[in-house]
């Protein structure tokens, strides 16, 4: 019943304040639920008789243990104080796309020890909440979702530069998932070698998802446009991210 009043007060939200609240409201309900069951369980055996002197026992030695299980689990109380830390702080929140070390995906779910992270590819990477707080965390989607959609080409200085970036423009205009409201990065020459141009083009979309789609219609097409341009006989032109 709690979990669905959650739900339906986290509907009446503003949309830019529902994965806030209910990464907090997910990861202390848990915190919650952990502590009603050790009080729960203490109060079941101090209610058997059979029970009650062991259970006494037990709370009475509870510093000593308390010191032996925080020594034995440092590494799970670390963990579980710093999703606290980060449920208050919000590095992350459910639905983010983030990058933390090598791992890079949208934040799934984040539990007492462990955040869960669903990479581009559909796997589970599974960071413990003490790496996650002491690491360097990039957000992609923290303040803004809006991403660039970005890729690289490089043609040979012997190219016509002016139709190279006449061909290139007008994919920019056309280009899926584009904001209208937007100034486009549109095209530009990025860096200059010995023997070719490196030109850039991008468009702003929606969100980081969006963008990987953007990007690779985008090489797809510029590839096409400049094949049927001629641009790659008798030279070599390439295509990165």
């Amino acid at each position: 019943m709690l979990v669905r009043y959650g739900h339906r007060w986290s509907e009446r939200l503003p949309v830019a304040d529902r994965p806030m609240l209910e990464t907090r409201y997910r990861l202390l309900r848990r915190v919650a639920s952990a502590v009603v069951l050790f009080l729960a369980v203490g109060a079941l055996l101090f209610s058997i008789p059979a029970t009650r002197e062991y259970a006494q026992a037990v709370f009475a030695s509870s510093a000593v243990l308390g010191l032996a299980v925080g020594f034995a689990a440092r590494s799970t109380i670390a963990n579980f104080v710093a999703g606290v830390m980060i449920a208050i702080t919000q590095p992350v929140r459910l639905g983010d796309r983030v990058q933390i070390g090598d791992a890079d995906g949208q934040v799934e779910d984040i539990g007492l020890t462990y955040t869960r992270l669903r990479t581009p590819d559909n796997r589970r990477v599974l960071i413990p909440n003490e790496e996650l707080a002491s690491s360097r965390v990039t957000n992609q989607t923290l303040v803004d979702s809006v991403s660039l959609a970005r890729v690289l080409v490089t043609v040979p200085l012997s190219a016509d530069t002016a139709r190279v970036r006449e061909l290139l423009a007008g994919l920019v205009l056309v280009a899926p998932g584009r904001l209208g409201d937007r100034p486009d990065p549109g095209v530009a020459v990025a860096e200059l070698t010995a023997d070719s141009a490196v030109f850039s083009l991008g468009v702003w979309v929606a969100d980081p998802q969006t963008a990987v789609q953007t990007a690779a219609w985008l090489r797809e097409q510029t590839l096409a446009r400049l094949a049927d341009d001629g641009m790659f006989r008798g030279a070599e032109a390439s295509i990165a991210k």
